[in-house]
């Protein structure tokens, strides 16, 4: 087996989307150190590695299959097999890319032994995989051709809507015995129970909406089922008039009443030898979106937040990571230590429908308004995740690597808005670098169909 041979299938791989490291195939097994056999099987990467007279099986999850010629490769997320083989003791050497070649990946685990000295490094550029405008389409599935049948969703004495929803989801819910009052001829759902003088109204309308979820726990793809164990996660309604500021809906039901989502996230970066280096976060394979990166903050607008973006990006910055935000002067705190200051930037607009990608969820529509942030650190500052339950790890990545990543879908779709948001502010996607230059900034604006937002 030749090192060309290998660098074949390395660049084959390539197209695969990123985050990747070569696993070896039974082709591959004479030149490797302790390894007896190895197979793909559902999708997990088996192999029998050798210590002395005994033996273990190795697994490692969403592995992919690459075939170039007489050559098998198996491919998997790098955060997979990073951890599998942290915990090895059989002698398998790791090719890594040094971050200073340029053009490579620093985040590149490549398995092979000590008898090849090389590096393989994939040809594929960022502007060789498409246009950034495909990372727009991601989040923006909702077809406008469905708007003149949505239902309108109101609340009580409510000015405006607050919600759309698509018919099906209408027909598919069961609303009878609750205070959500069905208009055919309208196409309108309204909440309107009873309200006494002195009663919480908001107390009132949880109850009603928690009602629901009970009474529809095997419809709409049992969205409401894993909810309904803690009933403990809502979302706040925008659009509210003052006197019914503090409504909240249970979180999956959100997208079924097609209520805004409002989110804070913030891009944490640094600069290494002149060029922007950017931390982002793996989700976990607990959690929507598995495996798809992040940004190292990011989070829902919490009802106690009181709508300020600031308030929530301090709770999500301690709970992810450790960090203290100082809502008075932005600076920001790790340990004591001033890591340095954020800014408020941009807020992003998009209108989706998601697919098979979001679990459960699939179907739900989610017009969502996403407020950002930037946070630099100095090269050396290196943040720890503290909810390992729903992040995989924080991983430090070259710009190139993560317009690479964008392209190819590996980025959770309104987290790669953000992130793509952030790439245009910084100048690292210019007039020229892509066909759609044009429609990109428009195209992070989505009008919604709100009238007071």
């Amino acid at each position: 087996m030749t090192v060309a041979a290998i660098s074949n299938a390395w660049k084959a791989a390539a197209r695969v989307p990123s985050l990747f490291c070569l696993l070896p195939s039974q082709h591959l097994i004479a030149t490797l150190t302790g390894l007896r056999e190895s197979a793909v099987i559902n999708g997990r990467w088996h192999g029998t590695a050798r210590h002395g007279a005994s033996h273990s099986v190795l697994e490692v999850p969403d592995t992919k299959e690459i075939r170039v010629q007489s050559l098998t490769v198996y491919v998997c997320p790098y955060m997979s097999v990073s951890s599998h083989l942290r915990e090895t003791q059989f002698s398998m050497a790791s090719l890594a890319l040094p971050a200073s070649n340029p053009g490579t990946s620093s985040s590149i685990l490549a398995p092979f032994p000590d008898s090849i000295h090389t590096w393989i490094t994939s040809p594929i550029s960022s502007s060789e995989m498409g246009s950034f405008y495909d990372v727009i389409r991601r989040c923006n599935k909702f077809e406008e051709a469905k708007s003149a049948a949505m239902w309108e969703f109101a609340v009580l004495d409510n000015s405006v809507p607050v919600g759309y929803m698509l018919p099906e989801h209408v027909a598919e819910i069961r609303w009878d015995n609750t205070s959500f009052h069905v208009s055919k001829s309208k196409r309108k759902i309204h909440l309107d129970p009873v309200v006494k003088p002195g009663d919480d109204v908001v107390e009132i309308c949880r109850r009603e909406f928690i009602t629901l979820c009970e009474k529809n726990v095997g419809n709409l793809n049992g969205c409401f089922r894993k909810w309904l164990r803690k009933r403990s996660d809502f979302h706040p309604i925008r659009g509210l008039d003052g006197k019914l500021a503090g409504l909240v809906i249970p979180s999956p039901a959100r997208g079924i009443f097609g209520i805004v989502t409002t989110g804070v996230h913030m891009n944490m970066f640094t600069i290494r030898n002149g060029r922007i280096h950017v931390w982002v976060s793996k989700r976990s394979q607990n959690v929507t979106y598995a495996r798809k990166l992040d940004q190292l903050v990011a989070g829902a607008m919490d009802p106690a937040d009181n709508m300020e973006p600031l308030v929530t990006l301090r709770r999500e910055a301690m709970e992810e990571a450790g960090l203290l935000v100082d809502t008075a002067t932005n600076m920001v705190t790790w340990n004591s230590t001033h890591v340095g200051k954020v800014t408020a930037e941009s807020m992003i607009s998009f209108y989706d429908q998601k697919d098979h990608i979001a679990g459960n969820e699939e179907g739900h529509v989610e017009p969502g308004i996403r407020y950002t942030y930037d946070l630099e650190v100095g090269p050396d500052f290196v943040p720890y995740p503290q909810e390992p339950e729903s992040i995989d790890g924080f991983i430090l990545k070259p710009v190139e690597e993560v317009k690479r990543d964008l392209k190819n879908a590996e980025w959770k779709p309104n987290c790669g808005l953000v992130m793509l948001d952030f790439l245009l502010r910084k100048g690292e996607v210019r007039e020229g670098d892509d066909e759609n230059f044009g429609l990109l900034r428009r195209g992070l604006a989505r009008k919604l169909p709100f009238y007071n937002l």
